[in-house]
């Protein structure tokens, strides 16, 4: 008799509530043909209750450990990850007040420290002289105040940072989808973070 086939494909992180157990189906997806078998192994318990807020990390050699413990004589096949970072995390209480404060106080902040940092840039090139000189040269006239010119240099700083950083304005769907380079940065420091953790978790348990 041909031995039941079940593959498992291990996610690269799981966000576990600290007061509950880590089964299989946590920490990837399970196929089976056999319906009995494919339930059974999502609900095996890989890692007991952690009881606090806290980062772990999980193998692919413990996930096969408790899955042939239960099912010796299954064909078991593991894809995708090789460790997988586990996050103890409690459920957060929806604070929409919190919430409100906390994004119009980093709006506020972002806002005048992008200002300063434009203002003195353009003190550090001069670039008031050089709207001056670009207004002599196509009017004839010297003014220190060229608003002909400081105002559209100003709308366009604005929205080519708007363009830079969003998909929002373009034509094509295709691009609307796509992350800005805001979202790639932050995308990539998660990964970053994620990957110290580990192995940072790694060196506690190693003896």
């Amino acid at each position: 008799m041909d031995k039941e086939q079940v593959y498992i494909i291990i996610n690269k992180k799981a966000a576990i509530e600290p007061e509950k157990d880590i089964l299989i189906k946590d920490l990837g997806e399970v196929y089976c043909s056999n319906p009995y078998i494919k339930k059974a192994t999502e609900n095996i318990i890989v890692h007991t209750k952690k009881g606090k807020e806290d980062w772990d990390y999980l193998t692919a050699t413990d996930i096969a450990e408790k899955v042939l413990k239960e099912f010796p004589s299954i064909d078991l096949s593991l894809l995708g990850e090789v460790e997988i970072l586990i996050e103890y995390k409690s459920q957060q209480k929806e604070r929409p007040f919190f919430e409100f404060i906390k994004v119009t106080l980093v709006c506020l902040i972002l806002f005048f420290g992008a200002s300063i940092a434009i203002v003195n840039f353009h003190v550090d090139v001069n670039a008031k002289e050089s709207l001056e000189k670009l207004y002599f040269t196509f009017t004839g006239v010297k003014k220190s105040t060229p608003l002909l010119m400081t105002i559209p240099y100003s709308i366009g700083i604005g929205v080519g940072v708007l363009l830079f950083f969003t998909r929002v304005f373009s034509f094509s769907e295709r691009r609307k989808k796509e992350p800005g380079p805001m979202e790639i940065e932050l995308f990539l420091y998660d990964e970053d973070m994620e990957k110290h953790i580990l192995n940072e978790t790694k060196k506690k348990e190693e003896p």
